[in-house]
C-alpha cells in the first residue's frame, strides 16, 4: 500500500496509533504527578531548571495542535500538560503506564509490582473500549471518503506488478494440463460403472483437450486464407461509464489498447442488436416464482418472456445508464473474486457511513468492477509491441469485452430502475434457467454459450472456446463439449458493417457462435507437445521435400503431405519381437517343426547329391524312389 495514494485513508489509521501511545502518555503523565507530589520539593534552583524546559515542551504541543496538514480532530486530554523533553516511550516497552498511582520502581505503598495481574487489568481496560469507540468513530467519519470513489485521486489501488516475462498467472501450465487430462481418464471408470457407455455409432471417442494441429485447421489461432478483415474497425463513441476516469490505476497507454474492447462492450450494450436481452432484464414481467423459492429458501422472482424492442424503452434505458457515471468504477485485481479464481467479478463498495442504501442523492449504490491482472499484463505487452499479432489481438479484445458486459449485466440488474427491492434479494432468473446469474444469462443469450480462453490464458494467444450451460454432472449421461469460435466470427463482430446492418427483423440469435470449430470434451486446455520426441514427429519443413506426413509452412502452419498416401510401407524387423499378447496356434507350431525338419532334410540331400554315382532327375533334384 503507498500512503501517498491511501492519504487520508492512512492517516486515519496512523491517528489510531497516535491516539493510544497518547493515550499511555497521558497516564505516565498523571503517574508523574502522583510520584512528585508525594516526594520531597525541589530546591529553587531545580524548579528554574525544570520551567526553563516548558516553554519549548509547550511549543511543541503548540505545533502539533496547529498542523495543518493533519487531522482536524484531536484527542480530549490535557493540551496544558508537560511533555518531557525525552522521546515518548512506546507501548511495548512500557504498557503498564495506563495504571495510575503507580510509579517506575513499584506501588504507592512501596510493594512490588505484580507484572501478570497489572497485565490483566491493562487488558480490561482496553478492552472497555473507551478508546476503540473514538477511534472507529474517527475511521467512519474518514473512510466512506475514500472508499465513495469519488475521483480517481481519492482511490488509487496499489501498483500492478508486471512479470518480466509477462508471465500470466492464470495460464494452465502443460503439466497441469496433463494431470486434468489423468484425473479425467480416472473418472470415466466411474462414469461406466454408473452405466454411461460410449455410443456404438460413434466412429471414434471425443478427445479430453483441444489438438494443436486441429486449432490451426480450424482456424482459431489464425485466420483463413480468404479473410481480409484482420483488425477492429469500429470507430463508435465509447460510453461515459467506461471513461478513463473510471479505470483506476490504468496509465494512458493501457487505456488506448483496452479502448477497441471497450467500444465492443458499448455495442454491445446499447446496440439494438443485443437489445433484446438489456429490454428484458430491466422492463422484464418479474413474477413470483414459489418452487424456486421453496428450493432456494427465499423469495425468487422469474421473467418468463422476453420483451420486444422499443423506442421509448431504448431512451428510459439510456438515461439509466448515462445516470451512473459517477457510479461504477473499474480496477485491476489478483483475485476478483477472493477463494475462487475468476476473470472478473462486480461488489457493492462498503460504505461505513450510510450503510447498504439503494439509492443516494439520487445515484444508486457505488459499484466496482474487478478485472484480473492478467488483462493489465496482456494490454501492457501489447503496448510495447509494435508489430502484435493481429488475429491474438482481437481475440483479446473479444473475451475483454464478454468478460466487462458479464458483469455490467450484474450492476444493471442490481442497481436497474426496473425495481426498488433490497440489495440482499437473489438476482432474477430468465425464462427456464435453474441458476440466478445474470452475466451467464446475457452470454447465452447473446452468444450461445459462455466463452473461456483455451488454457485459461487471457490473452488468447491459443484461442478461445464456447462452451454450453449449464455444465453436465458426472453422472450424466451428456459430456460437456468445447468447441473453438473461429477467426471469422472474432474478425466479423469487430467490424464496423457489422454492425450498421438493419437488424429490426433479426431475433437475439443473430450473433450466436456457431459450432463448427475444433472440439474437446471436458477440458478447455490443449498440450503443446506433440511429439515428445523429435524422431517421432514425422514432419519436416515445405522446402526440404522430405517424405514425411506433415509440412510445416513458411508462415508456420502445418498441413499434410498430400503425397503421404502413397509413402512405402515401413518395412517389418527381421526378427519378430515377443510378446505376451501375441498367441500362436498349435497348428502353426507343429507346421513350423515339419518345416525346418524339411529344411534341414533336403540339404543334407542336396550335399550327397554332388558326390559321384548319385542319380539326379531331370529338374537337378533328387530321386523319389517311392514314385517308382
Amino acid at each position: 500500500m503507498e500512503p501517498s495514494r491511501y492519504r487520508r485513508a492512512y492517516e486515519a489509521m496512523m491517528h489510531v496509533s497516535h491516539m493510544v501511545e497518547s493515550r499511555f502518555i497521558q497516564a505516565r503523565r498523571e503517574s508523574d504527578v502522583v510520584s512528585e507530589a508525594s516526594a520531597p520539593r525541589l530546591s529553587p534552583g531545580n524548579q528554574g531548571g525544570n520551567a526553563a524546559r516548558d516553554p519549548g515542551t509547550v511549543a511543541a504541543v503548540f505545533l502539533e495542535q496547529d498542523d495543518s496538514d493533519g487531522m482536524e480532530w484531536t484527542p480530549t486530554g490535557s493540551a496544558a500538560a508537560v511533555v518531557p523533553c525525552n522521546p515518548p516511550m512506546t507501548t511495548s516497552k512500557s504498557p503498564l503506564h495506563l495504571l495510575s498511582g503507580e510509579t517506575d520502581h513499584g506501588r504507592e505503598d512501596g510493594s512490588p509490582r505484580d507484572e501478570k495481574g497489572a497485565n490483566e487489568v491493562l487488558l480490561h481496560k482496553l478492552e472497555e473500549t473507551m478508546i476503540m469507540d473514538k477511534c472507529v468513530d474517527k475511521l467512519v467519519q474518514d473512510f466512506p471518503d475514500v472508499l465513495n470513489y469519488d475521483d480517481a485521486s481519492t482511490f488509487t489501488p496499489s501498483t500492478i506488478e508486471v512479470p518480466r516475462d509477462f508471465g500470466l498467472q492464470m495460464s494452465i501450465s502443460i503439466n497441469h494440463h496433463l494431470a486434468q487430462v489423468a484425473d479425467r481418464k480416472v473418472l470415466e471408470k466411474y462414469r461406466r460403472l454408473l452405466g454411461h457407455r460410449k455410443d456404438p455409432t460413434q466412429k471414434r471417442p471425443l478427445k479430453l483437450g483441444f489438438n494443436p494441429v486441429d486449432l490451426i485447421k480450424k482456424q482459431a489461432v489464425s485466420f483463413s486464407e480468404d479473410s481480409v478483415a484482420r483488425r477492429s474497425s469500429l470507430d463508435n463513441e465509447i460510453h461515459p461509464i467506461f471513461r478513463p476516469e473510471n479505470f483506476h490505476g490504468c496509465p494512458d497507454e493501457i487505456y488506448e489498447v483496452l479502448k477497441p474492447a471497450l467500444r465492443l462492450s458499448t455495442l454491445l450494450i446499447l446496440h439494438r442488436a443485443t437489445a433484446p436481452f438489456w429490454h428484458t432484464l430491466v422492463f422484464g414481467d418479474r413474477q413470483p416464482d414459489s418452487e424456486t423459492s421453496e428450493l432456494y429458501g427465499q423469495a425468487c422472482y422469474r421473467i418468463r418472456d422476453d420483451v420486444s424492442w422499443s423506442e421509448e424503452r431504448e431512451t428510459t434505458f439510456k438515461h439509466f445508464l448515462d445516470s451512473q457515471v459517477d457510479t461504477l468504477h473499474f480496477l485491476f485485481h489478483r483475485e476478483p473474486l477472493p477463494r475462487d479464481p475468476a476473470y472478473a467479478s462486480m461488489g457493492l463498495v462498503a460504505d461505513y457511513k450510510n450503510g447498504i442504501l439503494r439509492k443516494l442523492a439520487g445515484k444508486c449504490h457505488t459499484s466496482k468492477i474487478c478485472l484480473h491482472t492478467d488483462f493489465f499484463t496482456t494490454a501492457k505487452r501489447l503496448s510495447l509491441l509494435q508489430y502484435p499479432e493481429p488475429a491474438m489481438v482481437l481475440r483479446f479484445n473479444l473475451f475483454l469485452a464478454s468478460c466487462i458486459v458479464h458483469e455490467m449485466a450484474h450492476f444493471i440488474e442490481v442497481s436497474g430502475p426496473h425495481h426498488e427491492r433490497p440489495l440482499e434479494k437473489a438476482e432474477v432468473f430468465f425464462n427456464d434457467n435453474m441458476w440466478t446469474e445474470s452475466g451467464i444469462a446475457f452470454e447465452l443469450k447473446v452468444f450461445g454459450g459462455r466463452l473461456h480462453p483455451i488454457s485459461s490464458r487471457v490473452d488468447c494467444g491459443l484461442g478461445l472456446a464456447i462452451l454450453s450451460y449449464p455444465l453436465k454432472e458426472l453422472y450424466d449421461k451428456e459430456e460437456n463439449i468445447l468447441y473453438t469460435i473461429p477467426m471469422d466470427y472474432v474478425s466479423m463482430v469487430q467490424q464496423k458493417e457489422t454492425w450498421e446492418r438493419d437488424f429490426s427483423t433479426a431475433d437475439h440469435t443473430v450473433f450466436h457462435i456457431p459450432r463448427t470449430g475444433s472440439r474437446s470434451a471436458e477440458i478447455n486446455g490443449t498440450n503443446l507437445m506433440v511429439w515428445e520426441d523429435e524422431k517421432d514427429a514425422d514432419i519436416s519443413d515445405h522446402i526440404d521435400g522430405k517424405d514425411t506426413t506433415f509440412h510445416r509452412m513458411d508462415d508456420g502452419q502445418i498441413i499434410k503431405n498430400p503425397q503421404s498416401n502413397n509413402r512405402k510401407p515401413k518395412r517389418e524387423p527381421e526378427v519378430r519381437r515377443w510378446s505376451p499378447y501375441g498367441r500362436q496356434r498349435n497348428n502353426t507350431l507343429s507346421l513350423a517343426v515339419c518345416i525346418s525338419k524339411e529344411v534341414q532334410e533336403d540339404e543334407k540331400e542336396s550335399v550327397a547329391g554332388k558326390e559321384p554315382g548319385n542319380e539326379r532327375d531331370q529338374m537337378g533334384g533328387p530321386v523319389d524312389e517311392d514314385m517308382f
